[in-house]
């Protein structure tokens, strides 16, 4: 069992010549708090189209086992059981939600911002760091 308490949602655009697969754009990635499978839920009942069975590159090529048995990548992830993945398109881009645990989680806590762009108010650097200053400090060597 995992604890995939969070998320990461990320823009990707479609694979050329490939239906289904996706690929990193490395723009607008953010933190994301909410619920994972709720949110995923919410933007069906609004009307989006979730790709649950997407494919994304460096993810479910990479290595065999990970598409297979990670729940997030395989037949496991499903909207009825509270999907952990999926791939949308909202106000004409195309993101993946990733639910994540929080060892992931805290990662992405230092290289990428909250998705409502207050850092602070859901992720205090004190929860992560001691002194929070030397997180905010560039290097100057």
């Amino acid at each position: 069992m995992m604890f995939l308490l969070n998320g990461i949602r990320a823009q990707v655009e479609p694979v050329p010549a490939k239906t289904g697969w996706y690929q990193l754009t490395g723009k607008h990635i953010e933190r994301w708090t909410m619920d994972v499978g709720d949110t995923l839920s919410d933007l069906e009942n609004g009307g989006a189209q979730v790709d649950y069975q997407a494919k994304i590159l460096g993810i479910h090529d990479r290595d065999a086992e990970i598409a297979e048995r990670d729940p997030r990548f395989n037949e496991e992830n499903n909207p009825e059981d509270g999907a952990t993945f999926g791939v949308y398109t909202e106000a004409g881009r195309t993101y993946m939600l990733l639910a994540v645990n929080q060892a992931e989680y805290a990662l992405f806590r230092f290289l990428c911002p909250h998705e409502s762009g207050d850092d602070d108010a859901f992720d205090p650097i004190s929860d992560y760091r001691l002194d929070a200053a030397a997180a905010n400090a560039t290097d100057a060597a």
